[in-house]
């Protein structure tokens, strides 16, 4: 059986239910948030596509280990290895190629 997205007619709650297609638009379904009946008319939802326009990129060691717009020692390109956020002693370091 597919499943629908359906409102319902009495408190527009959205809910999802799986409604064999022959019941489609002829029978009644039970709205999950308030128990009454609804005619089994699905909701027209289209496919979204999600594009991705730029890709954040680390510009530093703080930034790989703890993401953007972080402030704080360590999180300057010359600061020494030894920091809150990274503290390797430059032994098989991803983040300082050594």
């Amino acid at each position: 059986m597919p499943l629908y997205d359906f409102r319902c007619e009495h408190c527009e709650g959205i809910f999802e239910q799986r409604v064999p297609i022959a019941r489609i638009s002829t029978d009644t379904i039970e709205c999950n948030y308030c128990q009454q009946q609804t005619l089994a008319k699905p909701m027209i939802t289209g496919h979204q596509k999600i594009n991705m326009k730029s890709k954040w990129r680390p510009g530093s060691g703080a930034e790989k280990l703890a993401g953007p717009l972080v402030e704080g020692p360590g999180t300057n390109k010359n600061s020494a290895r030894s920091s809150v956020l990274h503290n390797c002693r430059g032994v098989n370091c991803s983040l300082c190629d050594v």
